[in-house]
């Protein structure tokens, strides 16, 4: 897996944590009270 090397951002990696830090800020928001 050679997008390791390119910071995460390069394939499936950056994909996958920019989805997961998505993921988590929705919960966070709705959890808090609701941003959106």
């Amino acid at each position: 897996m050679p997008d390791i090397e390119c910071g995460g951002f390069g394939g499936g990696w950056g994909i996958a944590f920019l989805v997961f830090l998505i993921l988590i800020l929705l919960v966070v928001g709705f959890s808090v009270g609701g941003w959106f």
